[in-house]
């Protein structure tokens, strides 16, 4: 060879030696088992630490050698399931798509916002728990209530159906305070309110707040906020069309609704309709009359959101038909039920953030219109005894919110809540004929005006502090059959908790605090027909106040997280129902009632995609001078669970067990102790399928949910099953 070229030649493959070779292009996807992109994954290349993240799509790129025969991926978050993919280069797909499975989110990554302000939830000094609007959509609940069942000292109190009132740390009847959307939810049942009429498919999540929280909201907050928070207007990437159905075997339920969502820049709009219809269930012993029920919601949600104001406005239309009430007797000649009761909830709210440094103005608004009638059928339809009531709910907040520095923040603010045009009419037939109409309570109204401030202090030694107070001043009136009657107070709040940090894990906190609660206007003035018996208000009733003393220690360790609680709640002029007659009630007040209770919850994530939780309960509650025992508090409880994640399939066991009710106040009765077992499973095709499905009551278990004496026989094995599809 000549010289000269083979000179060249080596030069030219000395070159080809030290370039590198033509890099492999590898994309993809990360997204939860949700469909929701997932930013800010890190991504270990290989072995050799490289790594890459992606970005606020979800969407990650790079470059591999060719020369490599395969390549080892690894997604890490903390959020997460860790997930490794081994890729072949000689068969990449054109776009690699990897699903995260989530680990179900720990107290200290919970944000709250139960007191007007997001925190995250190991830091607030109370005892509190969330239900994500995930968890609600895999265990198909029936109602909102059902769905936050299985939630630390959550129960409820009445008949059963699909009208229950949700009960925390076994104070219910309007001691705790429903929330939907930052709206006062009401009624004038003798059970309180139960929002029945909000789907579960409308949820975003629900907070519970287990402690006193009249400072900041106002009457009726003496055990705690039970807050529903709706499903915001969507977000970029969010589907354009979420379609779900669902249906049950014992009562033939059918469930199906249809959301639509578009976001235009600043600008979105959310519109959904849900439409179910439920026959009469079946307990293990006989079909429960009277249980059916059918409701039509819709729902239009508009939002405006930059880094400086967002304004939103929120209206939902419910309207309920043949709303059965069962009973224990389950007698076919006689039924109770609602033939018609209507909702109209419009939620408006402003948030301005540029008008105050290092701080926000907020204004919230809702009314609500609302009516309902409830009819009583005797003697297999010789007489209908029908109760209507209509009113106008409305009330709004305007509050401040400053941080002064990085240790403190304040916030001030002023809120009404109102009632008014409220109307009680009672009407009797018999034979197809009117027998007797009256007007027990006729333009009744409640006026609450409340102003509050509250201060956080981080500046004590490893110490936050939360206090505040509240000034509130209230009136209410009716002309009660036939008499005007009118009643004014003013009522004082006060809330002081602390939270310290014990080394890297523990956090204790303690809290004192008062809270308050008016009668309502059907307790104090309305006598007539109600959804089991006959009620005789009582104008003399006092308001009740109470002091609450809370204690927790929670321990928050890598994948591990446990709560431990103590309270007292001391409620004086306690208002308690009692017995006239065979099936009469009238309310009174109590010198002083006192509930305590113990509480523990835990969360472990043990093994890889295997997650242990459960919480329990025992509350004891009296009346300090008559030793008797009190009304709607539960027997001792325990709740267990498991859950294990296969790829995109997951299963759960669920198993309740209740204590009997040995001592039941004076409008109950006794019941034994109970044992239930759940199953419950999903799948997620991809981001537009989610299949899921539920077996509850799994052995066909006979029991009774409360000590409710009308209460009838609870659900027996009933199996569930839910498809959701995005668009």
């Amino acid at each position: 060879m000549n010289p000269l070229k083979k000179l060249l030649f080596t030069l030219l493959l000395g070159a080809a030696s030290v370039l590198p070779s033509q890099g492999v292009e590898i994309r993809g996807t990360v997204m939860d088992v949700y469909g929701q992109p997932l930013a800010g994954i890190r991504i270990l290349v290989g072995t050799h630490g490289r790594s890459v993240s992606s970005d606020e799509k979800g969407e990650f790129i790079f470059s591999a050698d060719e020369s490599q025969a395969a390549l080892q991926l690894t997604f890490v978050s903390p959020l997460h399931y860790l997930e490794k993919r081994n890729l072949s280069l000689d068969e990449l797909p054109r776009r690699l798509k990897v699903f995260l499975t989530p680990l179900r989110l720990l107290k200290e990554e919970v944000t709250v916002t139960a007191l007007n302000e997001a925190e995250k939830a190991l830091a607030v000094p109370f005892a509190q728990s969330t239900i994500s609007g995930e968890s609600i959509a895999e265990s198909l609940p029936e109602t909102v209530v059902q769905a936050a069942q299985r939630s630390p000292g959550v129960s409820f109190i009445g008949k059963g159906g699909v009208s229950v009132t949700p009960s925390i740390r076994g104070m219910a009847r309007r001691r705790i305070l429903l929330l939907a959307g930052g709206a006062r939810v009401t009624s004038d049942r003798s059970a309180g309110a139960s929002a029945q009429f909000f789907p579960p498919e409308f949820i975003q999540r629900i907070e519970v707040v287990r402690s006193a929280a009249s400072v900041v909201y106002g009457s009726d907050a003496i055990g705690g906020v039970f807050q529903i928070i709706p499903r915001a207007a969507p977000s970029p990437g969010s589907p354009l069309v979420t379609l779900n159905l669902s249906g049950n075997s014992l009562d033939r339920k059918l469930n199906g609704g249809l959301a639509l969502g578009k976001v235009f820049g600043p600008w979105s709009l959310r519109a959904a309709v849900q439409i179910v219809r439920a026959g009469d269930y079946s307990s293990p012993a006989a079909r429960v009359l009277n249980s059916g029920f059918h409701y039509f919601t819709g729902n239009v949600a508009v939002a405006y959101e930059n880094s400086e104001r967002g304004f939103s406005i929120n209206f939902l239309k419910a309207a309920g038909r043949d709303v059965g009430k069962p009973d224990r007797a389950n007698d076919p000649a006689l039924a109770s039920f609602y033939p018609q009761e209507n909702t109209n909830l419009l939620n408006i709210a402003y948030r301005d953030d540029a008008l105050i440094a290092d701080g926000s103005l907020n204004f919230t608004l809702f009314l609500n219109p609302n009516d309902y009638e409830l009819n009583k059928i005797k003697n297999a339809g010789q007489q209908i005894d029908i109760a209507k009531n209509k009113a106008l709910d409305l009330g709004g907040r305007a509050y401040w919110r400053k941080a002064r520095n990085a240790r403190l923040s304040y916030q001030i603010g002023i809120d009404y809540f109102g009632r008014s045009g409220v109307d009680m009419e009672n009407e009797t037939w018999k034979s197809g004929r009117l027998s007797s109409a009256s007007l027990p309570v006729r333009d009744g109204r409640r006026n609450d005006l409340g102003l509050y401030a509250t201060i956080e202090y981080s500046g004590l030694a490893a110490c936050d502090l939360l206090a505040g107070a509240r000034l509130g001043a209230f009136s209410r009136q009716a002309v009660a059959n036939g008499v005007h009657l009118e009643n004014s107070q003013l009522a004082p709040a006060f809330f002081c908790g602390v939270t310290r940090k014990i080394g890297a894990a523990l956090t204790l906190f303690v809290n004192a605090g008062t809270a308050f609660r008016m009668p309502s206007l059907s307790e104090a003035f309305y006598t007539g027909i109600s959804g089991r018996s006959s009620l005789v208000g009582n104008p003399a009733l006092e308001p009740e106040s109470s002091l609450n003393l809370d204690a927790g220690l929670k321990f928050q360790r890598r994948k591990t997280f446990v709560g431990v609680y103590l309270f007292q709640c001391s409620i004086r002029n306690m208002i308690e129902k009692f017995p006239l007659a065979e099936a009469s009630y009238t309310y009174g007040n109590i010198d002083r009632g006192t509930i305590r209770g113990l509480e523990l919850e835990f969360q472990l994530n043990v093994a890889k995609k295997l997650e242990l939780f459960g919480n329990a309960f025992t509350y004891r509650g009296l009346s300090a001078v008559s030793g008797q025992y009190l009304n709607d508090i539960p027997g001792a409880r325990l709740s267990l669970g498991a859950r294990l994640w296969l790829g995109r399939f997951w299963g759960e066991w669920d198993w309740l067990g209740s204590a009997a009710v040995s001592h039941p106040g004076p409008a109950e009765i006794a019941v034994p102790a109970y044992a239930v077992h759940d199953l419950k499973a999903g799948y997620y095709f991809s981001q537009r399928l989610f299949l899921s499905l539920k077996l509850a009551n799994l052995f066909d278990r006979t029991y009774y949910a409360n000590a409710d004496p009308d209460i009838p026989l609870a659900k027996g094995l009933d199996f569930s099953l839910g498809l959701n599809l995005n668009f």
